[in-house]
């Protein structure tokens, strides 16, 4: 026997969960396929069908209309959609600013080599970078945090500031002395000591 929607979404409210597992069976594809239209990949998409049909079971009480729920499905599914596109957009926003900070970091020291640079723009967790900034104070996080978040160059800062350029430059700079010493980056007093080594690379 085929039953209907809205006889399942009945069973399901009396506590019948295999009655919601048909729903999901029969909707899972169309819900699947709308967030693939969204841009979402695979992988993404499998997991907002699965938020959706989560947050559908857990509001079910809220549909009134049972014969509605295709609809009332579909809405929530924008709904999560919508959400999950604002959190990749805020994660890959966060993870272009810990890049933009990181190459930042690697082009202070001219000593380090174009490779290293990269490296370390790209393999750097987004949550290292913010650990090190909390060590910074608080004026040196501030103009750390306007020049390379968001993009502000020297000149703007101090005026935003009302501080000397001077002023900004140093901090800038002792700033990303700083996050070098963190994030591992090397510096040219490091790169200078390693060159005054003895061939064998231990100190004399």
């Amino acid at each position: 026997m085929t039953w209907t929607d809205p006889e399942l979404v009945q069973q399901a409210l009396e506590g019948d969960r295999e009655a919601f597992g048909k729903l999901v069976e029969r909707h899972r594809r169309t819900v699947y396929a709308l967030a693939l239209q969204r841009g979402f990949q695979a992988a993404e998409a499998e997991d907002v069908a699965q938020d959706v049909f989560i947050k559908a079971y857990r509001s079910l009480t809220a549909l009134k209309d049972r014969t509605l729920f295709e609809h009332w499905l579909y809405g929530i599914a924008a709904h999560v959609m919508a959400d999950a596109a604002r959190a990749r957009r805020r994660r890959d926003r966060e993870q272009s600013a810990s890049d933009e900070l990181l190459n930042g970091v690697a082009r202070e020291d001219e000593n380090v080599p174009p490779h290293d640079r990269a490296t370390v723009g790209l393999s750097e967790d987004t949550a290292q970078v913010l650990g090190a900034m909390s060590a910074l104070s608080e004026e040196h996080r501030v103009v750390v945090t306007l020049r390379y978040l968001h993009g502000l160059s020297p000149k703007d800062i101090a005026e935003r500031l009302r501080e000397p350029r001077g002023t900004v430059r140093s901090r800038i700079h002792h700033a990303l002395l700083h996050l070098q010493k963190a994030l591992g980056v090397p510096t040219r007093r490091n790169e200078s000591a390693r060159a005054r080594r003895p061939e064998g690379g231990l100190d004399a």
